[in-house]
């Protein structure tokens, strides 16, 4: 399956932005393959809308602000925050605006130092309540947001499925001597899957600067949850009583491209240097996933049948099960057969 083919998927919110990043200069941002442009109105409101002007179709991304408005930068109509135009300055003053002239709006919100969108005027859930962060004990560190050649469903599958990291990862915390893992069991409640797993990783001299530990090799533990769809939640517990806790969010922006977001929570009140240590670690990781993944097929098989699987896989395979799910409620399932491993 395809993301476009998932019309399921547009009913949940996505980061689209740093915070920090959205100043009151109109910006595009792409979202299930069609142009949304956010801005900062006179109150610092975020607001999004369809980055198209209704009158003849421009870019509003191109124009600029005026007086908490955005400013079309063809013809200078003007649209306030609830997207109506409110000038046409070819228009004499008195004359009345015309009742389609109004943007196509989004719902928005700025949490946890990002910007989320959704294109559903009745999302099924609510932006996802992500415990650590709401939690003083603990430091949010936000690591990378990147455009990714993959599709959405790609990234997340790669986050549930943690018997790759001996072999993927084993230039950096991966011990291809040492793939194996402790048994486990998959939680279905819903959409959500949880499951907890335990595994060696290596202790890098990095990363023993990273966690405090001292030795070469450590048993870690893996607490995972898909917490909707195409949001990942891991808390990596280590030996010594540290929690690493991974978020990472994939954002479709059309089927061969995804915003992957990736911020984390930590408990050990880590100074600025330990930001800058853990980051450069996190990153060197996901480059080592985005390689990989940016070589597999867009289309993501969703029946049991298509692939090969293992025990090892049952994490990755109820996922395919929610996919699935999620595809057949729109009525247009297309079954793997028609797969295409090489299109």
């Amino acid at each position: 399956m395809r993301v476009s083919e998932i019309p399921a998927l547009r009913d949940y919110w996505y980061p689209v932005a740093y915070s920090q990043d959205v100043t009151d200069k109109p910006t595009q941002v792409r979202l299930f393959d069609q142009g949304v442009v956010i801005w900062r109105d006179g109150d610092g409101v975020i607001r999004a809308a369809l980055d198209y002007c209704p009158h003849r179709g421009a870019r509003l991304s191109q124009g600029w602000m005026h007086d908490g408005c955005v400013v079309c930068p063809y013809h200078g109509w003007e649209y306030g925050s609830d997207g109506r135009c409110v000038r046409i300055p070819q228009l004499p003053n008195q004359s009345a605006m015309p009742p389609k002239a109004k943007l196509a709006t989004y719902r928005t919100e700025d949490r946890y130092g990002l910007i989320w969108v959704t294109l559903s005027d009745a999302p099924r859930e609510d932006i996802p309540l992500l415990s650590e962060l709401e939690d003083p004990d603990y430091t949010l560190i936000h690591e990378l947001m990147e455009t990714w050649s993959v599709c959405a469903m790609r990234t997340v599958d790669n986050a549930l499925d943690v018997s790759h990291l001996s072999f993927v990862h084993r230039n950096s915390v991966g011990d291809a001597s040492r793939p194996e893992m402790s048994e486990y069991q998959v939680e279905r409640d819903g959409n959500r899957i949880s499951f907890s797993i335990s595994y060696t990783a290596q202790v890098t001299e990095e990363m023993k600067r990273n966690t405090g530990l001292t030795v070469d090799t450590t048993t870690r533990t893996t607490h995972a949850e898909l917490v909707q769809p195409l949001v990942f939640r891991g808390v990596l517990e280590y030996e010594n009583g540290l929690k690493h806790v991974l978020y990472k969010t994939a954002t479709p922006i059309d089927d061969d491209h995804t915003l992957f977001c990736q911020f984390i929570a930590r408990n050990d009140a880590p100074d600025e240097d330990k930001q800058q240590l853990m980051t450069s670690i996190d990153r060197t990781i996901q480059n080592e996933d985005r390689t990989l993944l940016e070589g597999l097929p867009a289309d993501f098989p969703v029946e049991i049948t298509t692939e090969v699987h293992t025990k090892a896989d049952r994490m990755t395979l109820e996922y395919r099960k929610v996919i699935a799910e999620l595809a057949r409620e729109g009525g247009s399932f297309r079954p793997d057969s028609t797969w295409d491993p090489l299109a």
